[in-house]
């Protein structure tokens, strides 16, 4: 019996570990992933943070695994959108509310619902009620009530997918120690290690959603419905 070259066993090797490549792949994360009703609205825009993000999870073949890595990357993935908005529509309210510092017949309503703040220490109630006092005396713009009307509305439609951030990472946290455990049975002793490591690190990506959505949440909730407020809506 002829030996085998030692090409052939390189070859033979570099042929295993590239099939074990195929096998573990990772995919991105798409704001329809996460919300479909979302996707729809702002799925491509400036405000599509998960497609912004690049949230990335893996896919290995074992059902159990998959799905905690996606489910991990869901959550994830609301609470990026999620802060992203809040972020972005706080940003642009205080905008707005600092505009009206300039209105001559609100200085002095402005003054009293600011307690005198300087324009750039307003916070969140006080940027909103400023641009309440500028809706009831007919000085917000076709656009900018458009903008609070739009936001106000998304806002809402945002804050289950963040909720439901809250609950999925709650459930996920308690799959770890099982699935880091029965690595090495799912994968063999030499991709356990890597098994563990990975459901490990999708641990820990949504490991703060429990302390830090309840605060999100809130702050978007009072978003949602001041905006609307200001608009006319509510």
């Amino acid at each position: 019996m002829s030996a085998v070259s030692p090409r052939v066993i390189v070859l033979a090797g570099l042929l295993s570990l590239t099939a074990v490549a195929a096998a573990a792949q990772d995919r991105i994360l798409t704001l329809r992933d996460v919300s479909p009703e979302l996707a729809d609205l702002i799925g491509g825009s400036a405000l599509d943070f998960v497609a912004q993000e690049e949230i990335a999870y893996g896919v290995t073949g074992k059902s159990a695994y998959d799905t905690f890595y996606r489910s991990s990357a869901i959550a994830y993935g609301g609470m990026v959108v999620g802060r992203g908005l809040t972020d972005d529509a706080t940003m642009n309210l205080k905008k707005y509310a600092r505009s009206k510092a300039a209105v001559a017949e609100l200085e002095a309503e402005i003054a009293v619902l600011t307690e005198g703040a300087d324009t750039t220490e307003w916070t969140t109630e006080q940027s909103l009620a400023v641009l309440r006092a500028a809706e009831k005396r007919d000085q917000l713009s076709d656009e900018e009530r458009e903008y609070m009307l739009t936001t106000g509305a998304l806002m809402a439609l945002t804050i289950p997918v963040v909720e439901a951030s809250v609950e999925e990472s709650v459930r996920l946290t308690g799959q770890v120690s099982g699935l880091v455990s029965g690595a090495r049975s799912a994968f063999g002793f030499r991709g356990a290690a890597g098994a563990a490591k990975n459901v490990k690190r999708s641990a820990d990506r949504v490991s703060d959603i429990p302390t830090e959505g309840p605060a999100l949440i809130e702050s978007m909730v009072v978003l949602s419905s001041g905006l609307s407020m200001v608009a006319g809506d509510g």
